[in-house]
């Protein structure tokens, strides 16, 4: 199968849940603050789409680390701002008719992004020697592990 297929395919489910959490943060009417919009439009939605358009011109030596990179930071970013930070658009601050539905959307932008970056660093082992060998220095030699 072609890789560049397995690195697309989470990403599209991840833009479906940024999908949900935008209509459900519509029903719920949390108010987003300034930089909120902005840092997801551009972090999380413009940089990992450059990301698989890299990928799949075969540019997997920027295309698989700005995946990565694009992915957790945005599940970070979703992670703290609408969980742990006090602020109107937290899921646990909201309330109404499409609360659940924001907290499950918010959690599931975090997965689908943890589990794109998690593709991305598969892609990025398999396709760049540096990485390779950076990933195997750290986990020592496999005689060590048994």
């Amino acid at each position: 199968m072609d890789q560049r297929i397995i690195a697309t395919t989470p990403f599209l489910v991840y833009l479906m849940l940024c999908g949900l959490f935008a209509l459900a943060q519509s029903t719920v009417g949390a108010p987003l603050t300034q930089g909120q919009p902005a840092f997801l439009a551009i972090v999380g939605f413009l940089g990992p789409l450059m990301a698989i358009g890299l990928i799949w011109v075969r540019n997997y030596t920027y295309g698989a680390p700005a995946l990565v990179s694009t992915m957790l930071t945005t599940g970070w970013f979703v992670a703290y701002f609408f969980f742990v930070h006090d602020n109107p658009a937290n899921v646990f601050a909201v309330s109404g008719e499409g609360a659940t539905a924001f907290l499950v959307a918010a959690g599931g932008v975090i997965v689908g992004s943890l589990l794109t970056a998690g593709v991305g660093c598969w892609l990025w082992y398999r396709e760049s020697a540096e990485f390779r060998s950076a990933v195997d220095r750290l986990a020592g030699p496999s005689d060590s592990r048994h």
